[in-house]
């Protein structure tokens, strides 16, 4: 089932979709804006072709949700599973209250171990329920400091300088975890990336949204688990296992040491470094490809994240082989996006 561009709630309101997730069942979760008033609207597609949309801020597995959309903007609404809530004083985290403890713990975790290297993350102020108050992290993130200016006479390179060399400054630190033990951590080893690139090539055959023949998936996702499996892994370091330019915040001017921020820490465990390294990497190429990165900006990261790379002694295969899965991994979770179907067949082709 290919994810529709938009579908009609019960009242005939036109939302436009724009994530969805497969499921196992042949459903589709799916998060949408509301065309008429522009507010996220979430709900799931079945395989069949019935739509259910909750209304704004409803959801009936996440209690807490009706009481933080009255007091921001919802920003993030995955049906059933979270919600995130930007409020003048900080962000809510609403989520089904048997989950909440574990998300707090990591939370605490991360701050634990990054503390050390002079890295701020989020901290919960507060817990109801499953509502999780979280404080803001200063900074703008290597996301929005990429993004066109309209109208901007130029490239402003000495802001996006500065910002990647507080990045490559302070990673290295980050991966040797000065703040604490991480016997506790998870670890994530060569064959979780292969499984996990495996299982999203999985949705995409089921659901008929593979970006390209399903022949050359396969054959694409077979090298790369190849190159993931066969290759000489390095020591795990701390990984934030789910690191891209949003995810990063800096803030300090175009001089001075500047600051580092970094937000959804609750994925950290021991993996090789070149995964973070690969993922970040590859989501620049991806920003470019959008049109939301000039290729200065692109090139700019990338020779800080090269850089860092070598600092932690990563082989060019290593970096290559979390690279490919990241590419092809993008690619199939884009497929489910409508406003980039297209690309991730250009996208793919160029992995």
């Amino acid at each position: 089932m290919l994810v529709p561009d938009s579908v009609l709630d019960n009242e005939g309101t036109r939302l436009t979709i724009r994530r969805a997730w497969p499921h196992d069942d042949g459903r589709l979760t799916i998060e949408a804006v509301d065309e008429a008033t522009g507010r996220l609207r979430a709900g799931h597609l079945d395989a069949d072709g019935t739509v259910t949309v909750t209304a704004f801020g409803k959801d009936p597995a996440l209690a807490g949700l009706p009481a933080a959309a009255d007091t921001g903007e919802l920003l993030v609404h995955r049906f059933a599973r979270r919600a995130v809530v930007r409020t003048d004083s900080g962000y809510l985290k609403v989520l089904p209250t048997r989950k909440a403890a574990r998300v707090v713990a990591a939370h605490a975790t991360a701050a634990e171990l990054v503390a050390g290297a002079g890295i701020a993350t989020p901290h919960v102020t507060s817990v109801d329920g499953g509502t999780l108050t979280l404080s803001t992290v200063p900074g703008t993130s290597l996301y929005d400091l990429g993004l066109p200016r309209a109208g901007a006479g130029g490239e402003d390179t000495a802001t996006i300088d500065h910002a990647w060399s507080v990045w490559a400054d302070r990673w290295p630190v980050f991966a040797a975890a000065p703040g604490g033990d991480t016997a506790r951590l998870p670890s994530y080893m060569p064959e979780d990336e292969a499984r996990t690139l495996t299982a999203w090539m999985d949705r995409c055959l089921d659901f008929g949204a593979s970006p390209v023949p399903d022949t050359a998936l396969r054959s694409a996702v077979h090298t790369a688990a190849g190159h993931l499996l066969h290759g000489t892994m390095q020591t795990p370091v701390l990984s934030h296992r789910d690191l891209h330019d949003k995810q990063v915040l800096i803030s300090g001017g175009d001089t001075g040491h500047g600051a580092f921020g970094l937000i959804d820490c609750d994925t950290l465990a021991l993996a090789e470094p070149a995964l973070d390294l690969a993922n970040l990497l590859v989501h620049l190429s991806f920003r470019e490809a959008q049109g939301l990165l000039s290729a200065s900006r692109r090139a700019a990261g990338e020779r800080a994240i090269l850089t860092v790379a070598e600092e932690l002694l990563v082989p060019d295969e290593r970096l290559h082989a979390y690279a490919l899965s990241t590419k092809l991994r993008l690619a199939c979770i884009y497929a489910f996006r409508p406003r980039w179907r297209q690309l991730t067949k250009d996208w793919f082709h160029d992995a």
